[in-house]
């Protein structure tokens, strides 16, 4: 697989690689595939509702923000976090796969300042992770592309909305750094939360933070239902975490 990968990326360029593997893979989800290895974007079906506000953090190339539009419907509205220029070109190609006029994209990173900052997509072992880009000043990494990207405090950003239901968050390790400074939209609208949460500082800080906001954590169990996570079971998870307000 790896060897595939160098092979398309080397004949399609990096560009024409991430639209030739996006369009695939919202072909093969579209048709319901995947479903054992993706479980958390199928769940959506069952936690998105029509007329919904959704969050999409780190929407990359239009996965998430896809399924969001289709299920939120015309009523509903889907806002698309992504600073990328390259990734934020195929996300307009790919969602236009929903057939909802529901998507706005908004074009920056998240964080505790109004500023421009670096982002880069690192390099391992000869393979380019365009999911795994990233604050540069977040991570040690061999970065292959650099992007100077503008950031903006979310609490600022999303002062105007009136509601919010749904928040997908994925920065690559930088979730405490958007969670602490989205605290008044959290407290607000007290949406549910679906994040990944990389490194255990990272992780813990969340969850800490969350808590005080009124929030508990769960995963989504083999029986496809959210349950409620504590201690060793937190710390051994590698899946997505999701946050559901208490007496919700």
């Amino acid at each position: 697989m790896k060897l595939l990968r160098k092979l398309l990326e080397k004949m399609l360029g990096f560009q024409g690689y991430l639209r030739f593997v996006s369009k695939t893979y919202l072909i093969m989800v579209g048709a319901g595939l995947m479903q054992k290895k993706y479980p958390e974007l199928f769940f959506l079906k069952k936690i998105i509702r029509p007329g919904f506000t959704c969050l999409d953090i780190g929407a990359n190339l239009g996965y998430y923000s896809t399924f969001l539009s289709k299920l939120a419907g015309p009523k509903g509205q889907v806002l698309a976090v992504e600073p990328i220029p390259l990734f934020q070109g195929i996300w307009k190609e790919n969602v236009k796969a929903s057939g909802v006029d529901n998507l706005e994209l908004l074009p920056y990173a998240l964080g505790a300042e109004n500023s421009v900052i670096q982002m880069g997509t690192p390099e391992r072992n000869g393979l380019l992770h365009h999911g795994m880009t990233k604050v540069v000043s977040s991570a040690e990494e061999k970065y292959a592309h650099f992007y100077e990207v503008d950031m903006k405090v979310p609490d600022e950003l999303f002062a105007g909305l009136e509601r919010l239901d749904f928040v997908k968050c994925d920065v690559e390790g930088f979730e405490f750094q958007v969670f602490s400074n989205m605290q008044k939209t959290l407290t607000r609208h007290k949406p549910l939360i679906q994040t990944e949460l990389n490194g255990d500082a990272n992780r813990d800080k969340v969850i800490g933070l969350l808590a005080k906001l009124g929030y508990q954590v769960h995963v989504l169990s083999a029986e496809n239902k959210l349950k409620p996570c504590h201690g060793a079971e937190i710390a051994s998870h590698h899946g997505d975490f999701y946050f559901k307000p208490f007496n919700s």
